[in-house]
């Protein structure tokens, strides 16, 4: 079976059926899962604990490097991997005779939905992959909202250093569906390190940080990075998430991201 992947432009020839899987890309993992395809899944990157089962699975690599010797020794019908930063380990692991299918970095919530048809296309499984779409399709209408004053929204991750989301971000996209506007949607970057003279400047209603793993030390370390970068202003209008959350590409960014987005813009609209 081939197969088109727009991110290699070229088609991938996929051997059927398929009974041995690697995903090196959390997001494509915990969308196999949900396809009920898990136990195909023989092993994934250490960043795959979404659904829990996906725990147990061995893990091999991470985004930059993998356990080549356990493919060469378990041969997976097909390894996924994302862009970005696996750009290089994509080429590696095709250039080193697998099977790999790329899959795109999603730049808004749909892209995520496009993602899960891909998946279950290239899996073979498309009743399961439209179905699971309509279900996170069903989700992302129950939060969308329709408002005349959006909720200015900065939202900073702990990636070893301050990073934003700009327009072509799944995040950015999702603020505005539940009725915010995120306060660098102009920026043309997915991802970057803002200004803080500029983050002041736009004046945030709201500043979701996410953490790492979210801890009362954590807590606390940012709040005095705030003081200490000048934004002590911003500091009563934090909200934390629970880590690894938000940055999330899986379809649970949709069932649990988009609700948590909802009910944090809902107690600023009450406010104004």
């Amino acid at each position: 079976m081939k197969v088109y992947n727009e991110v290699l432009d070229d088609y991938v020839e996929i051997k059927t059926p398929i009974e041995r899987i690697v995903s090196l890309d959390p997001a494509t993992t915990e969308t196999i899962f949900l396809l009920a395809l898990g136990d195909k899944v023989i092993a994934t990157d250490a960043f795959s604990y979404r659904p829990e089962e996906a725990r147990k699975k061995p893990k091999i690599g991470s985004y930059t490097h993998v356990n080549l010797d356990f493919l060469r020794d378990n041969k997976p019908d097909i390894i996924f991997t994302t862009m970005g930063a696996q750009k290089f380990l994509t080429k590696k692991l095709i250039d080193e005779g697998f099977t790999v299918y790329p899959v795109p970095v999603p730049t808004s919530v749909s892209k995520i939905l496009d993602n899960v048809l891909l998946v279950s296309l290239v899996l073979g499984v498309h009743d399961k992959g439209r179905e699971l779409y309509s279900i996170l399709l069903s989700e992302i209408n129950k939060y969308r909202r329709n408002v005349d004053k959006r909720v200015k929204v900065y939202i900073e991750f702990d990636l070893g250093g301050p990073i934003t989301a700009g327009f072509p971000s799944h995040v950015s996209d999702a603020v505005y569906i539940v009725g915010g506007i995120n306060i660098f949607d102009d920026n043309p970057n997915a991802y970057f390190t803002p200004s803080d003279d500029e983050v002041i400047r736009r004046n945030p209603d709201v500043v979701i940080y996410e953490p790492k793993r979210l801890t009362d030390y954590e807590k606390e370390r940012f709040l005095l990075k705030l003081k200490e970068r000048g934004l002590e202003a911003l500091s009563k209008k934090v909200v934390f998430t629970k880590g690894d959350f938000l940055a999330h590409q899986g379809p649970s960014f949709i069932t649990e991201g988009l609700s948590f987005l909802y009910s944090v813009l809902t107690k600023i609209h009450y406010r104004q």
